[in-house]
C-alpha cells in the first residue's frame, strides 16, 4: 500500500473515534435511549474500521496509539492549572 493510502487508511481509524465520540453527544442530546445510542455508535464505528481496509492488528496499534496520547493529554490537564471558566457547546 503506497505510504498516502496508508496514511488516509490510518486518518479514517482515528476520524472513527471523533465520530463515534460527536455521534454519541448528538443522539444523547436528542433524547435517544443511552442503550440505543451504544448500539447505534458501535454499528458506524466498525462500519468505519472495516472501510479503512487496515488490518485488525493495524487498527489496533493505531488505537492504542491514540489512547496514549489521550492519556497523556488528560495527565498534562490535571497538572496544569486553568482559569476557571466555561463555554457553552454549541
Amino acid at each position: 500500500m503506497p505510504k498516502v493510502e496508508a496514511d488516509r487508511s490510518i486518518r479514517y481509524v482515528e476520524g472513527a473515534v471523533l465520530s463515534m465520540l460527536r455521534l454519541r453527544r448528538y443522539l444523547l442530546s436528542r433524547g435517544v435511549d443511552p442503550d440505543e445510542v451504544e448500539e447505534r455508535i458501535r454499528k458506524q464505528a466498525i462500519g468505519m474500521l472495516e472501510a479503512s481496509g487496515l488490518s485488525k492488528e493495524k487498527i489496533v496499534e493505531v488505537l492504542t496509539e491514540l489512547r496514549l496520547v489521550v492519556d497523556t493529554l488528560l495527565d498534562l490537564v490535571n497538572k496544569t492549572e486553568f482559569p476557571d471558566q466555561e463555554v457553552e457547546a454549541k
